[in-house]
C-alpha cells in the first residue's frame, strides 16, 4: 500500500460537548422543559450540521474531505508545491473561521425556539489543526480513509492546553513546509500528548472575528418563529453530510 506525504487538516467546532451536554441536562429537568425538548429534539445536530457544511463548502476544492467526526471534519491534500499550497490553505482556513461566525449571525433567528441548543448556539466557535506527514489511503467499500501515525498525532493535539476556543494550530512539520509569514503574532508552544511526548506547535489566534450577540427579546422571537420552524423543517428533509460529501468519493 502506497505511503502518501501531504497535509492533514481537521476543523473542529469548539463548544460542541457542552452544547450537547446542556441539551441532555435540559431533558431531565421539569415537565415543561421535557415537552419542549421532545418537540425540538434534534435541533442541536441540525445546527452543527449546518455550520460544518458551511466550512466544508469553503474548503472543498482546496482540501479533500475524508471523514466526518461528529462535530469535526478530517481533510487531506497532496500538493506538489507545499509552500505555495500553504498560502492558499491558510487563506481558506481564515475565511472558514469568518464565514462560520457569519453563519451563526445569520442563524440567530433559531433563538425563537426555547430549546437549549438553539439558545446556546452563539457560544460555538471553530478551531483548525494543520499537520504535514505520512499517511495511507485505505479503500473500504465505497469509502476512503486515511490512516497512520501522523493522523493519530493530529487528533491527539485536539486535546490540548490552549486557553482559547478559536485558533489555527500548526505542528512543527506543517510549519517547516508552510509559508506563515503573513500570520502575525504566532505563539510557539509545546504540547505533551499520549504515546508521542512533547510536540512543538505554533498557534494563530484570529482577531476581528468576535461577534457580540444580545439576548433576543419577545418581539424578536415572535417575529422569527415561523422562519425558525421552516428552517428546521427544511434541514430535516435534506441529505445528511455523509450522503452529500462522502458516498460518491
Amino acid at each position: 500500500m502506497k505511503i502518501n506525504k501531504g497535509f492533514i487538516v481537521v476543523v473542529d467546532i469548539s463548544g460542541y460537548t457542552s452544547f450537547v451536554k446542556a441539551h441532555n441536562v435540559s431533558k431531565n429537568s421539569n415537565l415543561f422543559k421535557k415537552f419542549l425538548d421532545k418537540i425540538n429534539d434534534g435541533h442541536g445536530e441540525l445546527i452543527i450540521s449546518d455550520l460544518l457544511e458551511t466550512v466544508i463548502n469553503e474548503l472543498d476544492g482546496t482540501l479533500t474531505i475524508n471523514k466526518l467526526e461528529g462535530d469535526a471534519a478530517l481533510f487531506y491534500a497532496l500538493p506538489k508545491n507545499t509552500n505555495e499550497f500553504s498560502i492558499k490553505l491558510i487563506k481558506k482556513l481564515l475565511t472558514s473561521i469568518e464565514i462560520f461566525n457569519n453563519r451563526i449571525e445569520e442563524l440567530l433567528f433559531v433563538q425563537s425556539c426555547p430549546c437549549t441548543p438553539c439558545n446556546d448556539m452563539i457560544n460555538l466557535k471553530l478551531k483548525c489543526f494543520v499537520h504535514y506527514g505520512e499517511f495511507l489511503i485505505k479503500k473500504i467499500r465505497n469509502f476512503e480513509e486515511i490512516a497512520g501515525q501522523d493522523v493519530i498525532i493530529l487528533h491527539r493535539l485536539m486535546k490540548n492546553s490552549i486557553n482559547s476556543n478559536e485558533y489555527i494550530l500548526f505542528t512543527e512539520n506543517a510549519s517547516k513546509v508552510s509559508s506563515l509569514k503573513n500570520l502575525k503574532n504566532l505563539e510557539k508552544r509545546k504540547e505533551i500528548i499520549d504515546d508521542f511526548g512533547k510536540i512543538n506547535i505554533q498557534v494563530f489566534y484570529p482577531s476581528g472575528n468576535q461577534i457580540e450577540f444580545r439576548k433576543p427579546d419577545l418581539k424578536f422571537k415572535l417575529k422569527n418563529f415561523f422562519k425558525m420552524q421552516k428552517y428546521f423543517w427544511n434541514r430535516k428533509r435534506e441529505k445528511n453530510l455523509k450522503e452529500k460529501y462522502l458516498e460518491n468519493n
